[in-house]
């Protein structure tokens, strides 16, 4: 397994390519909902658990919500976009402020998750390296500017 992380060049729109149908062919549905739940219990006390709801009930809805796109981003019913339609990341990310250290914290986490799960390799593969390019178009601030900003309203 290699859970490289490359470096978000923030306005690049990197292409990816989606599982290969191993990972849920081994994972399975209830595998996936399982992996989701694990990795939002962790990633809610994680440094950017603020960008999460709070109130368990909320979050079991982003937990199901995601678990879905997920699903039929490794190849499984078209659940998600019947209910939602096409998904764009930085619309639906555009309310955070996602720099590339909090990209990289999402996917410590993920990484956390993953070496816990009992498929192979080459399905865990497959995932990361969809997850990890993927997740770069979440990102939508720049932590150089971030930084100059609050320079300038501190000074």
């Amino acid at each position: 397994m290699n859970y490289h992380v490359s470096k978000t060049i923030l306005g690049e729109n990197p292409k990816f390519d989606f599982p290969k149908p191993i990972f849920l062919e081994e994972l399975k549905e209830e595998g996936l909902v399982k992996l989701f739940s694990d990795f939002y219990d962790l990633i809610i006390d994680s440094d950017i658990g603020n960008f999460f709801p709070q109130e368990e009930d909320e979050l079991e809805k982003i937990k199901a919500h995601n678990v879905k796109f997920f699903i039929e981003a490794a190849g499984g019913p078209k659940d998600y976009s019947q209910a939602v339609g096409h998904f764009d990341m930085l619309k639906t990310h555009e309310q955070f402020s996602i720099t590339e250290k909090a990209r990289r914290e999402w996917l410590g986490c993920m990484e956390e998750v993953l070496r816990k799960t009992d498929i192979s390799d080459e399905a865990k593969q497959s995932f990361w390296d969809f997850l990890e390019v993927f997740s770069k178009h979440t990102v939508n601030v720049d932590e150089k500017q971030e930084l100059e900003d609050l320079v300038v309203k501190k000074g």
